[in-house]
């Protein structure tokens, strides 16, 4: 009978129970990818990661990460939580201060930073890939549909919907203030024409106004289609998204490096806190990280 561990830990986060859960399967070598779809099944949670020996030279390991239906070629909250995971059970040789390691993904190779003080782990920050940016997308009507929201509620001081891509594409949508954040309603028939017409069916929704106050922006990943059941609690892909987003509009100004920590999950029960960095040499966005904190809360035997 196969056997299998895993650790349960909760990402973005530096409490048990908020953030998003996560399962990480530290020795996955022998298990294939049907079986590997099947567990993440069975632990249904928003995602399950595996890790496996590198196939590329410049990696200390190799991940691959699949929600309940399939397998995604980068996310943000399984990336620093399987970091976290193998940094804090031995698997890197860590020192004092920043360390880099390098995992390998499907959308390719990557750079991790693990922050430790004092002999723990503080904080994981991955890089994601150079940003795209899409022209804005003008029905803004549409939009609102989708998200249960009036055109008013939309696009405060002037700031555009826009598709932006760093590994995977968000439909990036600025809202008013936090009560249209919280009377956000996804409309199923609405949100499968506006992923037609956007070229993404991932959409994140943020706005300027928070409750934390060492938070500029609060945001919720507006649920539709096939990547996730219901809403995710804290995204760090979108995460990168947005914080490169900010800049690009210019809300905020990046010299060299914009700093945006960003609060999601408040309205799902499951709160917790992003850090973005984005990188501008000249006029160009060169890098985007993201990265927090993470909780082990548990760990087990899967046997099958």
């Amino acid at each position: 009978m196969p056997t299998l561990r895993y650790h349960r830990v909760d990402v973005f986060t530096d409490r048990p129970f908020g953030g998003n859960p996560l399962a990480v399967f530290p020795h996955a070598d022998e298990v294939d990818a049907e079986t590997m779809q099947a567990i993440a099944r069975e632990m249904n949670l928003s995602e399950t990661v595996f890790c496996l020996r590198p196939s590329a030279p410049d990696a200390e390991v190799r991940m691959r990460i699949f929600t309940v239906n399939r397998e995604l070629p980068l996310a943000g909250h399984p990336v620093v939580g399987a970091h976290f995971v193998l940094a804090t059970t031995g698997r890197y040789q860590l020192a004092q201060g920043r360390n880099v390691v390098r995992g390998q993904l499907e959308a390719g190779v990557l750079p991790v930073e693990i922050l430790v003080e004092e002999g723990e782990v503080r904080e994981v920050l991955m890089t994601q890939r150079s940003p795209s940016f899409a022209p804005a997308f003008k029905d803004v009507a549409l939009v609102g549909e989708a998200l249960g929201l009036e055109v008013d509620d939309l696009c405060p001081a002037d700031l555009p919907i826009r598709l932006v891509d760093t590994g995977v594409p968000w439909l990036i949508v600025p809202v008013r203030d936090l009560r249209a954040l919280r009377r956000v309603t996804p409309n199923f028939q609405a949100c499968t024409l506006l992923a037609e017409r956007a070229g993404s069916e991932t959409f994140y929704a943020f706005t300027q106004e928070t409750e934390d106050p060492t938070c500029a922006v609060r945001a919720r990943h507006v649920w539709f289609g096939r990547v996730t059941p219901g809403e995710d609690p804290v995204t760090g892909s979108a995460a990168g998204c947005l914080g490169a987003y900010l800049v690009h509009e210019n809300v905020l100004l990046a010299a060299p490096t914009a700093e945006v920590r960003i609060e999601q999950g408040v309205e799902i029960g499951r709160p917790g806190v992003v850090d973005a960095f984005v990188d501008v040499e000249g006029k160009r966005i060169q890098r985007v990280r993201v990265g927090g904190r993470a909780v082990h809360v548990g760990d087990g035997e899967l046997r099958w």
